[in-house]
């Protein structure tokens, strides 16, 4: 049996700077929350990924692999 493949966290979209420092995903910043959810939306839009609210001003998205960002779909 395969193992499934582990979530990778790609980018972080988020209206309050304050919430996010360092790491490794790439953070986009928005001015506010309708921003920041536009921003998100084009984002999975485009790599086919999924969308997590944080719940802090923060919006994670996530793939099932590295392998599948910016694939084409």
């Amino acid at each position: 049996m395969a193992d499934a493949p582990s979530p990778v966290m790609f980018a972080v979209v988020t209206s309050k700077r304050e919430a996010v420092s360092g790491g490794m995903a790439p953070i986009f910043y928005a001015n506010d929350d309708e921003e920041r959810d536009r921003i998100a939306m084009w984002i999975v839009r485009i790599t086919n990924a999924n969308v997590h609210d944080l719940h802090n001003g923060c919006l994670i998205l996530v793939t099932s692999s590295a392998a599948s960002v910016g694939s084409g779909g």
